[in-house]
């Protein structure tokens, strides 16, 4: 009992601090600015962290890590959304959904929570 006691202050900051980064990104959406949202980006078999960086034309992806910036093809266009298989969820979130794209380039894949899907999708549609 005494470790709920010390563990949820700790689960409710994080909780906090995650929604305060949803909420700031939402309104700079609104406002029409720029936001980076947090995905995953498939290269070859592996999938890397970063963040898309929606309002910017064109669409970039970041890592967080080491590594250059991808500039996402303009002529990208969303073929659906999945649920990761079992294998992908053994390094992606099992909640994530998963976009699927096309382009002239071959496919692009991204992994996005739900909380972000509905942005992502937006600025994928508006190329």
């Amino acid at each position: 009992m005494t470790e709920l006691l010390f563990f949820l202050p700790f689960v409710l900051l994080v909780g906090w601090l995650v929604r305060g980064g949803q909420r700031r990104r939402a309104a700079a959406l609104a406002d029409g600015g720029t936001a980076a949202v947090p995905v995953l980006l498939r290269q070859g078999s592996r999938w890397r962290p970063g963040r898309l960086v929606i309002g910017a034309r064109p669409l970039v992806w970041r890592p967080f890590a080491r590594g250059g910036e991808v500039v996402l093809p303009a002529e990208l266009r969303v073929t659906g959304t999945r649920r990761p298989t079992v294998r992908e969820a053994v390094r992606l979130n099992p909640l994530a959904r998963i976009v699927a794209c096309e382009s002239a380039a071959g496919p692009v894949l991204l992994a996005v929570m739900p909380e972000e899907l509905e942005p992502v999708l937006g600025a994928l549609e508006r190329g």
